[in-house]
């Protein structure tokens, strides 16, 4: 049989477009459900830049995390940049004297600054 032949063969649905492979896999229509955002935070918006510091054997490396949110999401993200200043600021010399100490201290001050903000606004921190 030649490929001409089979191809003649083939049966054509009414619409005239040759059967799908997979003719008994159907897609279901669904509604149109518009983007859910989360809502803004009830209460005070704080903000606050946290350093992450990475110490190298011979350089360093500093990132800066700005976050404004809640009081809870600025908590998170001082406990994420003091997390890896304490696991990854200290392998190198500079950095174990010095700048991760800057790191630490300053994220520190920044937490107080918002804390007092919180105590400030009526929260309780």
């Amino acid at each position: 049989m030649n490929p001409e032949q089979s191809y003649q063969q083939q049966p054509y649905p009414q619409n005239g477009h040759p059967q799908q492979p997979y003719p008994n896999q159907q897609y279901a229509q669904q509604p149109y459900q518009p983007q859910q955002y989360p809502h803004p935070a009830q209460g005070p918006v704080f903000q606050a830049k946290f350093r992450k510091h990475t110490g190298l054997i011979i350089l360093a490396q500093w990132q800066d995390s700005y976050v404004t949110g809640s009081y809870a999401d600025v908590r998170a993200a001082y406990r994420a940049a003091q997390t890896h200043n304490l696991l990854a600021g200290w392998w190198g010399l500079i950095s174990l004297l010095v700048y991760n100490w800057i790191a630490l201290i300053g994220n520190t001050s920044e937490m107080g600054r918002i804390k007092q903000q919180a105590r400030a606004a009526g929260l309780e921190v």
